[in-house]
Formats: C-alpha cells, sequence, structure tokens
C-alpha cells in the first residue's frame, strides 16, 4: 500500500488554513500547513511535497517571490505549484504567477471539487513517480526510513517553534476548548497576570478579569458558542501589580467537518492608551455641548435682563411725556430710568470685560487709589439695595490700611460692587457685610488687601460651588429664574483679580445661613501715605413717588397684572389706569393663579420668568382649572420659539418687553371686551 502524499499548503490567514484543510482533506494525503513565505521554505527539506498550494497576498514575502525561492531549491524544480489566492484577476498577476513557476492558478472563492480533483491529478502523478523511484531505488529503503525519523523529530521540533512564537508575540495568546475550557495560554498572559499555567487552566483565568466586565465577557463568548462565529469584545484585564488595563479580545473558532466547535483560538490585545483617548474625547464633547447649552441658557437670560431694565426706561420716559405729571412725579421717573439705563451698563460693561478677559485684551492701570474713599463709595452706593430689602449693610475695617495704594481703582470698585451686589441680591433678611484688612509682608513677598463679603443669604450647595466662577453659569437655572442676572458678576470678579495678581475665593457657604467669600489683591502703599482706621459717611435716603391715572380706553375693564418686577408693575398700573382698567398685582404665578381663580376678571397680563410659579405653569394651571378669561403673556424674552410657547401653552397673546402700551391696549381690547 502506498504511502500518504506529503502537500504543503501556505496561507498567513488561518481560517484559509482551515479551508484548504476541508477540501483538501484526503486519507491518502498528509497536509503540511505554513503561514509564511518563510515557514514555507524552513519546510522543504523536511517533507517531500507532491503539490505545494501557495496564497499570493501575505506579509513579508508574497507567494510569487516564496515560489520562484522554492524553484531554487533541487528537489522541487518541477515539484507542482499551485497558487490559490483572491488577488485581481488582471491578465499580469496570472502571467506573474506562471513567471515564478507555478503550474495553475485558482481564485478565490474557488468550487472545492475543481481543486480537489486538480490536486488529485498531480498526486497521483507524483504516486506514480515515486513508485517509480520506490522501485529503482530499492537499495536506498533504509536511508529513506531514516530520512522519516528524522522528519518526525523535526516535527516535534516545529511545535516547539510554534509555541516559541506564541511566547515571543507581544499578545495574549490562548486556547480553549469547545465548551470554554481554557487549556493554553503563552508566557505573555502569564507574565502581565502573574498566574501560573496551573491556576489558569479551567475558570481560574477568571480572577484576572476586573469583575465588573467578567459578565459581558462570558455572555459575548456564550452567544458565540451558541451560533459557532468567532467574537470580539472589550474588557479590563488586571495586571500582577494590581492595575487595570483595557484589552481588545478577540477570538476564531475552530470546528470539525461536521461544523462543531471544537476549539477556541483567541487573543488579547493592550488597547488602554487608545480607550483612555476615546474617553477623553467622549468627556471633551460631553463638556463642550454642555458649554454650548450654557451658553444657550445665557443668551436666553440675558435678553431677559436687557429687556427688563429696557421696559422701565422706555416707560417712564413715556409717562414723563404726561403733562399731568408733577415735577415731583417726574423726578422719581427719571431716577428710575437712570436706575435701569445704569443696570443695562452694568451688563454691558460686563459682556465687554469677560470678552476682554477671555481673549486676553484686558488691561490693568495701576495709579494712585484712595482706598479709604473707594471703600466709601462703596458703602455709599449699596447702601440703598440694602434699605430696600430692610438688611444691615456694614463696611467695617477689621486692621489699620493705608490710604493710598498702587492699584486700579475701576476694577477693584467693580469687583466690590459686583461681591457686594450678589450679597444683597442672595439674601433676604439679616446682615451683608464688608470687613477690610490689610497684611504687611516684611520678605520678598508682596502687601496684601483682603476684603471679607458675608452675607446671611441663601447659600451654596458644596457640589455646586465648582459652578459659581465659569461663565455664564449660576448655581442651577432656579437661581436664574428667581434672582436674575447674567452669571457673569463672579467669572468677571475672579478673572479682575486674578489679572491684579489677586484671587477671589469661596471661603464657605452653607445653605440657608449664608456665604463668605475674599477678594484678595497686591496693595502697595505710596510713599508717606497714612493709615486709617475707621470710615464714615451720611446716607440720603431716597424719596417715594405715586402715579396718576390717564386715559380710559378701557372704562370699565378689570384686568389682573401678573408680574415681579416692581418697577414694571408701577408702570403698568399707572398706563393701564389712565386707559381707564381697574388693575389688581399678583408678585408672583402662585399669587396669580390663585387670584385669577377667586376675581372677576376681564383679562390676565401674565409676567413669564417670575419667582415661585413661572407664567408658563400658571397659564397652564390655570387652563386645567376651566379659566376661560383671556391670558395675555408678557416676557422680556422675544425669540419666535417663546412665543409658540406662550401659545401652546395656554395663553391667548404674547407680548415682549419693552411693551409698547399702545399695542397692548389694542390687544386688551380686542380679547377682553372692556365694558364700555
Amino acid at each position: 500500500m502506498d504511502s500518504k502524499v506529503d502537500i504543503l499548503i501556505v496561507d498567513d490567514r488561518l481560517d484559509g488554513l482551515i479551508t484548504l484543510e476541508a477540501v483538501i482533506n484526503m486519507p491518502y494525503v498528509n497536509l503540511v500547513k505554513a503561514q509564511s513565505g518563510r515557514e514555507a521554505l524552513e519546510l522543504l527539506d523536511l517533507y517531500d511535497f507532491g503539490v505545494i498550494l501557495l496564497d499570493v497576498q501575505m506579509p513579508e514575502m508574497d507567494g510569487f517571490e516564496t515560489a520562484m525561492h522554492i524553484r531554487k531549491h533541487e528537489k522541487y524544480r518541477h515539484t507542482p505549484i499551485i497558487f490559490v489566492t483572491a488577488i485581481n484577476k488582471d491578465a499580469q498577476y496570472i502571467y506573474r504567477g506562471y513567471e515564478a513557476g507555478a503550474v495553475d492558478y485558482i481564485f478565490k472563492p474557488f468550487e472545492p471539487q475543481i481543486l480537489r480533483s486538480k490536486v488529485n491529478v498531480f498526486i497521483e502523478l507524483f504516486r506514480k513517480t515515486r513508485q517509480l523511484k520506490q522501485q529503482r531505488d530499492l537499495i536506498r529503503e533504509s536511508e529513506r526510513r531514516e530520512r522519516y525519523l528524522r522528519l518526525a523529530e523535526l516535527e516535534v521540533e516545529s511545535l516547539r517553534r510554534y509555541r516559541a512564537l506564541a511566547d515571543a508575540i507581544p499578545h495574549i495568546v490562548w486556547r480553549a476548548k469547545g465548551d470554554g475550557t481554557l487549556d493554553y495560554f503563552n508566557q505573555v498572559w502569564m507574565d502581565y497576570t502573574g498566574l501560573t499555567l496551573e491556576a489558569s487552566f479551567g475558570n481560574g483565568w477568571q480572577t484576572a478579569i476586573q469583575m465588573d466586565d467578567i459578565n459581558g465577557f462570558l455572555k459575548t463568548w456564550m452567544i458565540a458558542m451558541s451560533n459557532g462565529n468567532s467574537f470580539q469584545t472589550e474588557c479590563r484585564i488586571l495586571r500582577k501589580d494590581g492595575a487595570e488595563r483595557w484589552f481588545w479580545i478577540s477570538a476564531v473558532s475552530e470546528k470539525n467537518q461536521s461544523d462543531q466547535v471544537v476549539a477556541w483560538i483567541g487573543t488579547c490585545t493592550d488597547i488602554h492608551d487608545r480607550k483612555m483617548a476615546e474617553m477623553k474625547l467622549i468627556e471633551a464633547e460631553k463638556q463642550a455641548n454642555a458649554a454650548s447649552l450654557s451658553k444657550t441658557s445665557f443668551l436666553a437670560n440675558m435678553s431677559h435682563e436687557i429687556r427688563t431694565p429696557m421696559n422701565a426706561i422706555l416707560g417712564f420716559t413715556e409717562l414723563m411725556l404726561d403733562k399731568e405729571q408733577s415735577p415731583e412725579d417726574r423726578v422719581e421717573c427719571i431716577h428710575t430710568v437712570q436706575r435701569n439705563a445704569r443696570q443695562l451698563l452694568k451688563i454691558i460693561d460686563e459682556i465687554l470685560d469677560i470678552s476682554k478677559v477671555e481673549s486676553g485684551r484686558l488691561q490693568i492701570e495701576y495709579v494712585e487709589t484712595n482706598i479709604a474713599s473707594l471703600l466709601e463709595d462703596v458703602r455709599s452706593l449699596m447702601r440703598l439695595p440694602a434699605l430696600d430689602k430692610e438688611l444691615n449693610f456694614s463696611v467695617e475695617l477689621k486692621s489699620e490700611i493705608p490710604r493710598k495704594v498702587i492699584t486700579d481703582p475701576t476694577r477693584l470698585r467693580q469687583i466690590l460692587l459686583n461681591l457686594v451686589g450678589n450679597a444683597i441680591k442672595f439674601t433676604h433678611h439679616g446682615y451683608v457685610k464688608v470687613e477690610v484688612e490689610w497684611h504687611r509682608h516684611t520678605d520678598k513677598g508682596s502687601n496684601r488687601l483682603h476684603c471679607f463679603i458675608a452675607d446671611s443669604g441663601v447659600g451654596i450647595k458644596s457640589d455646586n460651588a465648582t459652578r459659581l466662577f465659569q461663565p455664564f453659569m449660576q448655581e442651577d437655572s432656579a437661581t436664574t429664574r428667581n434672582f436674575g442676572g447674567t452669571g457673569l458678576g463672579l467669572a468677571l470678579s475672579r478673572q479682575l483679580a486674578r489679572a491684579m495678581r489677586g484671587d477671589v475665593t469661596l471661603e464657605y457657604s452653607e445653605p440657608g445661613k449664608g456665604s463668605r467669600f475674599m477678594l484678595d489683591i497686591e496693595a502697595e502703599p505710596t510713599v508717606n501715605t497714612d493709615f486709617v482706621k475707621s470710615i464714615e459717611s451720611d446716607f440720603v435716603k431716597k424719596e417715594s413717588a405715586f402715579l396718576k391715572d390717564g386715559e380710559k380706553r378701557l372704562e370699565g375693564m378689570n384686568v389682573l397684572l401678573v408680574e415681579d418686577v416692581h418697577d414694571n408693575q408701577t408702570l403698568m398700573v399707572h398706563f393701564l389706569g389712565m386707559a381707564g382698567a381697574h388693575v389688581d398685582v399678583a408678585s408672583n404665578g402662585k399669587e396669580g393663579v390663585q387670584k385669577a381663580l377667586e376675581g372677576h376678571y376681564d383679562a390676565v397680563l401674565m409676567d413669564i420668568q417670575m419667582p415661585v410659579l413661572d407664567g408658563y405653569e400658571a397659564t397652564r394651571q390655570l387652563r386645567e382649572k376651566g379659566f376661560k378669561v383671556p391670558i395675555i403673556a408678557l416676557t422680556a424674552h422675544a425669540l419666535n420659539e417663546e412665543r409658540e410657547k406662550s401659545l401652546r401653552m395656554g395663553c391667548d397673546g404674547h407680548l415682549s418687553k419693552p411693551i409698547s402700551f399702545d399695542e397692548l391696549v389694542t390687544n386688551l381690547v380686542e380679547l377682553g371686551h372692556p365694558h364700555v
């Protein structure tokens, strides 16, 4: 009986070798596999190949170069070489294959029967040639047996080299049985995890997988077991020193002729650095989206903050044209216009300043500054807002301070007014106090001025404290709704202080009990300046004014005005009264809902952005309770989306601030149907 014919199949892809092995799996054939041209050349002396099936596209040495080297070998000058490849079928590639010594060219995907038939022809030719050679060389039988013995020894050595190759590559290589029981790991696994082979076999390897990832990994593998497909996944593998690193796990299944999975061969590739970079990109994208949302919110709030004082300015300007206004009333109107105009200027200045800071164009002017006078200015300016809220407001010196120092007085005053203004805004009762002290440094350090701004206000939650100094940010959306503001004050104050070689920090804060901020700047005293221990001042109490009625276009109409800003309340009541309407006022949405349901009104004017309950929610609640009276939304938001939202929430009309009173009266006449 003739011995088997050795056939060499060369393909750098394991699945390609498996496919060829399945097609040429004949009882009289001995398949020898190689995964590179160099490995194939090393096998030439170890076998007597009757046919060589050679892939073309391989790394390092392609099929054409491998074939030329094979032809140079004395024993294989005439051995049939068949190219089995998926390369382009262009004629130049086919000619090159024949020039390299090929006897045939088969393209993937191929017909198994055709490939098997062609190989069978060359096998039969080889067998007949071998039979003739055996008959001719009987005297060399003993040498031939010795050669076979040596060939077996080389096969063992080849297996050792395969294992050495697996140990040499910079990846973890493993093998498992069809049921998932692992029975092989290369040396890289042991070096990385610190586990021995005995400790890793079976399910022992699972101790090296991060606890949070093991279930997902096993689930992915079980799904692959159910369908016999390859799988890929990611998980963290514990290093022997306890560190965790991300790995990309890829496994392919080995199947028998019955298409049953008999083994799994897998690799683990370290992707930790790439994974960290991806996570940073994702986090950066989240931060960018958050910044975009913050700026969108800022623009909406900015529209409100600008239009609200503008409404008072235009309204009271028009009010001053009323011939029935007394001189005292006109003076009060002028003060109101001036106050709101200053608020507008403050908003514009903050926007311009924060823009200069972010672009690096902010300039600090160091000049001789009378600190005592500057502190007196701050106390005088902030005294009246504090009196309006019945707060105890004080500016005290905790130590002697130089009367004159070198600093930027404009920026220092701006920072103090921002910080004190914030404290007053967020304090409903109790106190706001400023404590100032000067620190002399005798060493190389600079002299410092510390200003502590403390209040008994609403306080700040600890998890929101870090957001305070970011541009366009307040503690949360409720802060903007309840207290107003652009969210620029603290961010700008810190940037200005840092430009003056100082800082603004939050020393402590407790919700419901108040906060304490510290302003620290460099303050070098001027030559021969004196030192002061206290500051004193006289204060002028602001006067009140009352508005008169005007025209009678809305005679007999009862109107409910829901508005939280006092100036706007005064303005609206005056003009509506001039038109003949009777006006009731509610200062927030909750109060507005209650008055609307209890009273008898021909129309409701509903401001949108209010504390306690905003205008949208108040309108929704009224409509749910069957309130049929026309509701006109009054808002400082001028976007079309706001108008559409007002109508969706149940409003019958929408007017943007500053209000045109002719338009307001016209809307009331059309929607309210007053009794004239």
